[in-house]
């Protein structure tokens, strides 16, 4: 499953890049259109190979589970790369005017795309659970582990620590207006 993985990645990013240089360099709007959609589908034959080697009765393995984490996470975070890189090749090479900017997401936003990721990752693992079987299932589990892991993980680097901070600094994220009111009425 390994190689499956790893080509799947490969042909993301063969994909997306094809994608924009057709699309600002060729002016070739339907074929880039063709190449950024055959991104996601990408991820679809990945779980379905995973899923079709489990039935077969491979014992789930390392790569099975993070067949399912790539997946879920690809799906969540995916197309936002893609927006990304688009921006950048529109501003780069596109003769119109510059892409507009996106205002930021906070962590919180991170996180919750994060527990989605999660959550689709943990849906997938399930399902090949049930394809393998509960006794052929270590690796599955296993990764259902991580998948909960890297949820708490990223809470605690991301939101948590935030509002520890907030808490902490006022002063931080433009809060300067409540602590100047607050250090005024203190005098």
């Amino acid at each position: 499953m390994l190689p499956y993985i790893v080509i799947g990645e490969a042909l993301f990013w063969v994909f997306l890049l094809a994608g924009v240089c057709a699309r600002y360099l060729l002016r070739w709007r339907t074929a880039s259109t063709i190449l950024l959609i055959a991104t996601p589908l990408i991820d679809i034959v990945i779980i379905v190979l995973t899923y079709i080697d489990l039935y077969r009765g491979a014992t789930s393995d390392f790569s099975h589970g993070l067949a399912a984490f790539y997946v879920g996470f690809s799906v969540v975070f995916g197309p936002e790369l893609i927006a990304r890189v688009d921006r950048r090749f529109a501003k780069r090479y596109s003769a119109q005017e510059s892409a507009p900017a996106v205002p930021s997401k906070t962590s919180l936003a991170y996180w919750l795309r994060c527990l989605t990721a999660s959550s689709i990752t943990i849906a997938l693992l399930i399902g090949g659970i049930v394809i393998a079987g509960l006794a052929d299932s270590f690796w599955l589990i296993y990764w259902m582990i991580v998948a909960v892991f890297t949820t708490v993980s990223w809470a605690v680097v991301g939101p948590v620590r935030d509002r520890w901070r907030r808490r902490r600094n006022p002063n931080r994220n433009g809060d300067r207006a409540d602590a100047d009111a607050q250090r005024t009425s203190e005098h």
